[in-house]
């Protein structure tokens, strides 16, 4: 047991990103008709949470009980001001609602939410606005990305590099992990999808550094802009003229990024906060290490 934990620390970036794809991109293959077998809509609605049991497999292998728990007590971190909380439920909605509305100035074409994503999910002739709201808490429920790429994978980049390299790492290897996607639904471009999701892991370690590692603020942050996507005449509805507001959105995406690494620096992506090392919030792991 001892070598297979000390070859699992030693290893624990790379065995923990395998154990992610492991525990998720079957779902996602068999879903896009790449494999012989479809899984059941529950299932797959959950998918996310493969990335749960990687985190709590692999933490439990690297750091024990301890570390486990640390890493939990992370979604507890909500003490972070009023101005994380607005940039983590407002940001991205607006973002991906200017891009909307730049768009329609470009193409002169008026907003159409006929084909929005979410008419697909509640039916043609729902009632949207009902439904955001249940929409935005199933979405935080049931995406367990962010205890593996913020939780689990960032703390071990930043301690080898700065906040902005670790972020554009894992940028790639979380746009990669998505490519499932476009192979069930290649209505938009996957290299312009990577350059939004590479300027958007800067976004979200610009929170979870400013946050003291939070990842109910980061778990918040991804479901504020998985809904503004489903909800609004973009992300989700690429098609003609809506390529367009795609490549604002990037362009937006990129700016703010840009803004952030000149504003907060590219070593650690904040100005108060130091970057995020560690599984374990600073206050927990101080008072464990005064304990052994």
């Amino acid at each position: 047991m001892n070598s297979l934990t000390e070859f699992a620390k030693r290893h624990s970036l790379v065995l923990g990103i395998g154990l992610m794809f492991l525990l998720t991109w079957p779902i996602d293959l068999a879903n896009s008709g790449r494999l012989p077998f479809k899984v059941p809509f529950p299932v797959y609605l959950f998918l996310g949470w493969g990335f749960v049991a990687a985190a709590l497999i692999m933490t439990a292998l690297t750091h024990g009980r301890a570390g486990v728990v640390a890493l939990l007590k992370r979604f507890l971190i909500w003490r972070v001001g009023w101005g994380w909380w607005l940039v983590a439920l407002l940001l991205y909605p607006t973002v991906l609602f200017c891009a909307v509305l730049v768009n329609r100035g470009i193409t002169g074409m008026p907003l159409d939410f006929s084909a929005v994503f979410a008419h697909r999910i509640f039916g043609a002739s729902a009632f949207l606005p009902m439904f955001i709201v249940p929409f935005f808490f199933v979405d935080a429920i049931s995406n367990g990305e962010e205890i593996g790429w913020r939780g689990y994978v960032l703390p071990r980049l930043q301690a080898r590099h700065s906040a902005l390299i670790a972020s554009l790492i894992l940028g790639v290897v979380w746009g990669f992990w998505h490519l499932p996607k476009f192979l069930a639904d290649d209505s938009s471009p996957f290299w312009l999808f990577m350059i939004r999701i590479t300027a958007s892991a800067v976004l979200y370690t610009w929170l979870f550094n400013n946050t003291r590692g939070s990842l109910l603020l980061t778990t918040l942050f991804h479901a504020s802009a998985n809904t503004a996507g489903v909800f609004l005449p973009i992300a989700n509805t690429a098609v003609g003229s809506n390529v367009n507001a795609l490549v604002i959105q990037a362009a937006l995406e990129v700016c703010a990024a840009i803004a952030v690494t000149l504003f907060a620096g590219p070593a650690r992506l904040s100005r108060t906060q130091d970057k995020q090392t560690s599984t374990m919030p600073s206050e927990l792991r101080h008072a464990h290490e005064r304990t052994v």
